[in-house]
Formats: C-alpha cells, structure tokens, sequence
C-alpha cells in the first residue's frame, strides 16, 4: 500500500502568515529579547573603564515583528535587535574586551516550547 501527499502551496502560504503564526513568533521574539536584556552589561560611569552611557545597551533591545519576510518573503518575521552604537562592539568584542555574544547566547537559551 502506497500513500500520495500533494501538497497546498497556498495553503502552506496563509499558514505562514496567518496571525496564530504571527502571535507565536512575536512571543518567541518577546522570549529573547527578554533574556537578551537579562545577559546585557549595563556598565560603570566610575573610572577606571568609565562607560559615558551606561544603561544605553541595555535599553536599547528592540523586537520587530512582520509579514511577507523571509529570504522569499512569504512567511512572518520576527527581528531581535539592539540600535545603540556600541551594540556591534559589545556582542563580538574588540581589542582588549572579550565579546559578551548576548544576542547569540540569548537566542540560544530561549526554551519556548
């Protein structure tokens, strides 16, 4: 006995983007930023390494949720994200500090099942 599956790409493509999957993936994205901002290094004003805007990193996680994202655009995306100018430096570090790889280790223990 054999068994025939044909597939329903368009089906397959409302899924995708259907607002159940948008409020899963927005709820994972919560889930890691969350932990994102737990992990991050708030920084010392106090010489000797004075941080001139300590706090700045931390507050500056963002999560941006859409539809029609992907590399081929057809399922819902979810962006974790930190726009404050020292993000790059403190996620993969720079001479003398090693990297914190917050947003790495953030995703990475996010258990959301």
């Amino acid at each position: 006995m054999s068994a025939e599956y044909t597939p329903n790409h368009v089906g397959i493509g409302e899924f995708l983007n259907s607002g159940m999957m948008e409020d899963m993936i927005s709820r994972i994205a919560d889930l890691i930023r969350d932990r994102a901002v737990s992990l991050s290094p708030v920084g010392d004003p106090g010489p000797p390494d004075r941080d001139w805007h300590p706090g700045r990193y931390l507050a500056s996680w963002h999560v941006r949720v859409h539809r029609f994202g992907g590399a081929t655009n057809d399922r819902i995306e979810a962006v974790v994200y930190n726009d404050s100018p020292e993000a790059f430096w403190v996620e993969y570090g720079h001479r003398g500090r090693e990297p914190y790889y917050t947003l790495r280790r953030a995703a990475h223990e996010v258990r959301w099942a």
